[in-house]
């Protein structure tokens, strides 16, 4: 679509780009280079469902028929913070949370042996898959990442078939109570995928949700492909080339996609003037793969240019 009024004069001024996107095994199994996903694997879940703090799935185990004691899976992100999985008999007095801060992997747990927070471990947030396990041995709770333990954790816990409770859930993906209620504040909801995942004793499992992601997968995880809400990028156009004759022309193409629902996708502005185009998407029935391109002319140009479906 085009409008004739002349645009605000561009030249000389930084342009500001915000994007606001809507919302088992004994040992550890060394992996350096991790394949890639086989046909008869499931596919990989996104343990994200939207801007809400709700995990993407909830699987149940009966502790008096539990053998083993280790859950491991793959898993990739370009996202520093969020929770990976939640555990707990009961929500009051027995929970474990594995996630991510500053990119690295963290274990807040609350039992009748242990209250603490700990990180420990490499930067994972590098978009590559990445193996972890999770084991409990006695009184013990290890991690492993591709192949080395990480964190050993001593005294902190007790066999899992004598809980008081014999029923844990596991949900991936989110907390089954408020955040509030973590030891150390984390913003729940992670931008990642995990695959090729084992929960404790498949026999023990009672039961399992339906996983509610919106998000897929497929995309080619790569650099530039993770925009956390909120993110801003600023350019000046004294530094983009352009042509010496008049008008010049500054555009931009993207590639989206997006959950359904509706949200800001980016605004385009300057200091001065934060507003000189937004982009929003108005209640999208399903999830949407497309591309946008507009190009804004600018200097003694005339007016806007926006194409996309």
């Amino acid at each position: 679509m085009e409008s004739g009024d002349p645009p605000a004069t561009w030249h000389g001024l930084p342009l500001l780009l915000l994007l606001l996107l809507p919302p088992s095994h004994e040992g550890w199994a060394v992996r350096h280079t991790l394949p890639r996903q086989r046909t008869q694997d499931r596919p990989a879940l996104h343990l994200s469902n939207g801007p809400g703090q709700e995990p993407v799935t909830i699987m149940t185990f009966n502790l008096t028929k539990i053998i083993k004691t280790s859950s491991s899976f793959e898993f990739r992100t370009w996202d520093p913070e969020g929770v990976i999985f939640y555990g707990d008999t009961n929500p009051e007095d027995d929970w474990f949370v594995l996630g991510f801060r500053d990119g690295r992997p963290e274990i807040q747990l609350h039992n009748h042996w242990a209250q603490l927070t700990v990180g420990a471990g490499p930067r994972l947030d590098d978009g590559r898959w990445h193996q972890m396990e999770v084991k409990i041995l006695g009184d013990s709770v290890m991690l492993g990442v591709d192949g080395e333990e990480v964190l050993h954790l001593r005294q902190v816990s007790g066999p899992l078939a004598s809980k008081p409770q014999p029923i844990m859930r596991i949900a991936l993906g989110g907390l089954l109570f408020p955040a509030s209620k973590l030891w150390l504040p984390l913003v729940p909801t992670l931008d990642g995928c995990l695959h090729r995942d084992d929960w404790l004793d498949q026999q023990a499992q009672t039961s399992a949700s339906v996983p509610t992601s919106l998000r897929s997968c497929a995309v080619e995880s790569q650099p530039g492909i993770f925009f956390p809400p909120g993110t801003g990028a600023e350019f000046s156009l004294q530094d983009i080339p352009r042509p010496h004759e008049e008008p010049w022309a500054f555009s931009l193409d993207l590639r989206l996609q997006l959950a359904a629902g509706s949200g800001h996708l980016l605004a385009l502005g300057s200091p001065e003037n934060p507003s000189w185009l937004s982009l929003q998407l108005q209640d999208q029935e399903r999830p949407l793969l497309h591309p946008f391109a507009w190009m804004a002319f600018g200097h003694k140009a005339r007016g806007w240019t926006w194409t996309g479906p």
